[in-house]
């Protein structure tokens, strides 16, 4: 499966401490979308305009809208600002279906550029009318290892009135791109280097708010958790076999769960042995399978830990320990992209218990919910299936 890697490269204007751009990135399981926008003038009323823009658009995709028509109110939106006081942004929004295929909105912004093959070519849109404002229109699909290029005009303005009569441009800024591509594949390096670019043409300075925004095409890093019995016995079946056919990495948090799938897969669940980390969990073994271990203790030890972790996923690496199985279940889930969870309804009476709640264990459908919830937050693909 194809998965939409965003990537965000920002400067703020000099002797300014905040951003007038802003980027949203949001995925759903119909696509990724990615908006980046320019509120007008420098520091923070740019800002507020361009977070304001940036949630309007956001909120619009939510509400069910069609990106199109709400790209299309947002802009012809803008058109009392150029008479009135009012925050005025302009705007760049990337819709890419899981497919590949894309559509991309610009208002008052460069044009996008395609990254392929290691250059970068300018997509010419089509203009549409917004009310009494005109709009972009363009459309591709992306490869694997295809990528969809967005920034404000601090990038494509970079030079004005220092050697570049109108700006160093969109045909410019992708010339620059394709460079650096022909001398590095990492995309971080070459935003690095055309940051750097744009701000030596400019005086050795950035002369206004520079922001590049993209999403690459790659192929996407699956985990799939099987957590928990059906609610029914029948579905044990069905449970295990839409778990061993998911792709990616496999993951049993619970006893029961493990008992579940040794029973049907027939193979033997052996026990490897406590972890060493205090309070850890006990792991176990069934051929085929990457990982399994208890259930609730565990998915809230994961969840207790994952914030430290995304911040410094080789502590103990680095001071020469081994790292515990819970930090091993939170770096998979850190480094997946697509996450499954296999969710069994079957109500487990000990989650009640008085000693659960006296140690402060949430219930497996607590821990499972704050998961999913602090996972999408991270902008992770978050698939819950129940059983």
């Amino acid at each position: 499966m194809k998965y939409f890697e965003s990537i965000i490269h920002q400067n703020n204007k000099e002797n300014y401490p905040v951003c007038g751009d802003t980027c949203r990135c949001e995925r759903t399981m119909e696509g990724t979308v990615l908006v980046l926008c320019d509120g007008v003038g420098s520091g923070v009323y740019a800002n507020i305009a361009a977070i304001t823009c940036a949630e309007r658009l956001m909120e619009l995709f939510r509400s069910d809208i069609p990106f199109k028509d709400a790209c299309c109110m947002v802009a012809d939106s803008m058109h009392r600002a150029r008479t009135e006081a009012i925050p005025f942004a302009a705007f760049s929004a990337i819709k890419v279906f899981v497919d590949g295929n894309f559509t991309v909105y610009s208002y008052e912004a460069p044009k996008p550029i395609l990254i392929r093959d290691h250059r970068a070519t300018v997509l010419e849109p089509r203009f549409l009318t917004a009310g009494y404002e005109m709009i972009g229109e363009t459309f591709g699909t992306l490869e694997l290892s295809d990528a969809i290029f967005v920034c404000s005009d601090g990038v494509t303005q970079a030079g004005l009135g220092l050697g570049y009569r109108f700006g160093l441009g969109e045909q410019g800024t992708a010339e620059y791109l394709s460079s650096q591509l022909r001398l590095t594949r990492n995309i971080h390096q070459v935003l690095e280097k055309t940051a750097e670019m744009t701000r030596d043409i400019s005086g050795g300075r950035y002369a206004d708010d520079t922001t590049m925004a993209l999403l690459r095409a790659r192929e996407a890093r699956e985990l799939v958790i099987a957590t928990g019995p059906p609610s029914v016995k029948q579905k044990d079946a069905e449970f295990v076999q839409r778990f061993m056919d998911a792709p990616g990495l496999h993951v049993i948090c619970g006893s029961t769960t493990m008992d579940i799938f040794s029973r049907q897969l027939g193979r033997k669940a052996e026990y490897v042995g406590k972890d060493a980390a205090y309070g850890a969990p006990p792991e176990y073994h069934i051929e085929g399978i990457d990982l399994v271990t208890e259930g609730a203790i565990m998915l809230n030890q994961v969840y207790n830990i994952m914030d430290e972790m995304a911040e410094h996923p080789s502590l103990k690496e680095e001071m020469g320990e081994e790292p515990s199985i819970v930090q091993r279940l939170c770096k998979m889930l850190l480094e997946a992209d697509i996450i499954t969870f296999l969710y069994g309804r079957a109500i487990n009476d000990a989650h009640s218990a008085l000693i659960f709640k006296q140690v402060g264990v949430r219930s497996r459908q607590t821990a499972v919910k704050l998961l999913c919830e602090r996972l999408r937050e991270m902008g992770k693909t978050v698939i819950t299936i129940n059983f």
